[in-house]
């Protein structure tokens, strides 16, 4: 074992002196988190819409749908509200500026008292399509409590109410839903992008990580030190044994790094510090299993390096570290449970939301123990045979 530790110590000190090696392990991901937490900005639950609205009527149902919908306390922190000159501005600023605009004609709310057919435009933007799609609704919605209130009417004044048909529509109109809608969490606290591609980018430069020490075997074999070693008294398993520790706390060395800089930098939350670095641990043996048994089946450094990531890409794109695991189609949601890092993705998210259950997190360990003692196993066992030819 100590001749194990001191293959382990040189391979160290020599991607140390790399610095590729902690431009991979750290910088880069630390970056990339950062820059695409900072694109994404706030949580993955929030969202604002900027609607322009061109009021031409300047009546009260015109007013009703300004105040009473579009600037309702229920979406003051969704929707902001820009009130412009005419519709020919607002049809100009929705190619660029806003989300979406509400065109009201003259005439629009004498044409609903009198039970008249009414009509107002909504202009979406061609590439805001959530924005476009919430003021849709909005006049859907809108327009279907008019009607509501204009049959509420209709059939007042059949069944011989005297009152004035304005006056039955103010009051209709007046009247408060019947159903009011609570939006609250599941549970736990908002997911940030920091918490999410954080552990994302860890992950996916965590394959590339253990891939420069993994490739150890093969560029010692392509210089000659490999023979070297050989001839001394050392057994084939001990410099296998030493160089797989290497790769182990060159892994483990980056993921720890990362937890600490994300989280002092951009405010990551990880979770509970034992139940991370159990986590980290397993995915940690799950990419070097991998890796180890990608790389077996390479016959020189360069080979090793293309298969390593290709199988780092495949697997980023498979297990969600480009996009959240929730917001992928179902299909690559399915996916994702065939790579280790889409488990472990998943309960990073788990721990970054301050979930309860550990469940998720226990089953992504044993999974990612799972892939690092089949794969690993059997990519060791490849690698041994490389010191017998």
């Amino acid at each position: 074992m100590s001749l194990a530790l001191v293959v382990a110590a040189k391979d160290l000190r020599q991607r140390l002196r790399d610095r590729s090696a902690l431009v991979v392990s750290i910088v880069a991901p630390l970056v990339l988190a950062a820059i695409i937490s900072a694109a994404i900005g706030g949580n993955f639950t929030s969202f604002r819409a900027t609607f322009a609205v061109a009021d031409d009527d300047g009546g009260p149902l015109a007013k009703a749908f300004v105040d009473g919908v579009l600037r309702s306390p229920s979406l003051t922190k969704v929707v902001h509200v820009r009130v412009v000159s005419s519709a020919a501005e607002a049809k100009r600023i929705t190619r660029r500026d806003v989300d979406a605009a509400f065109l009201i004609p003259a005439g629009f709310s004498a044409a609903i008292t009198s039970a008249q057919p009414a009509h107002f435009q909504v202009v979406r933007s061609r590439d805001r399509l959530i924005g476009g799609q919430l003021a849709t609704s909005l006049a859907q919605g809108f327009a279907a409590r008019v009607e509501a209130t204009q049959l509420a009417v209709r059939t007042a004044v059949a069944s011989g109410a005297r009152a004035d048909p304005a006056a039955l529509a103010r009051a209709a109109t007046a009247t408060p839903p019947q159903i009011t809608l609570n939006n609250t969490s599941s549970g736990g606290r908002e997911l940030s992008p920091a918490s999410y591609f954080g552990p994302a980018m860890a992950l996916f430069f965590l394959f590339f990580t253990v891939g420069l020490g993994a490739r150890g075997l093969l560029a010692e074999r392509g210089t000659g030190t490999l023979g070297r070693l050989r001839a001394a008294p050392i057994r084939g398993r001990t410099i296998v044994t030493g160089k797989t520790l290497a790769t182990f706390a060159l892994g483990m060395a980056s993921m720890l790094t990362l937890i600490v800089a994300s989280s002092a930098l951009l405010g990551a939350r990880w979770g509970h510090p034992l139940v991370v670095l159990g986590l980290v641990t397993s995915a940690v043996l799950a990419a070097m299993g991998i890796i180890i048994l990608v790389m077996s089946l390479a016959r020189t450094e360069e080979q090793a390096a293309g298969y390593a990531s290709v199988a780092a890409i495949a697997l980023a794109l498979l297990g969600g570290n480009f996009v959240p695991i929730s917001q992928a189609p179902a299909l690559l949601r399915k996916l994702t449970l065939l790579t280790p890092n889409g488990w472990a993705l998943r309960a990073f998210t788990d721990l970054g939301t301050g979930a309860r259950s550990l469940s998720t997190v226990a089953t992504a360990i044993l999974v990612c123990l799972a892939f690092a003692a089949v794969t690993g196993g059997i990519g060791l066992a490849r690698a041994t045979t490389v010191l017998a030819e």
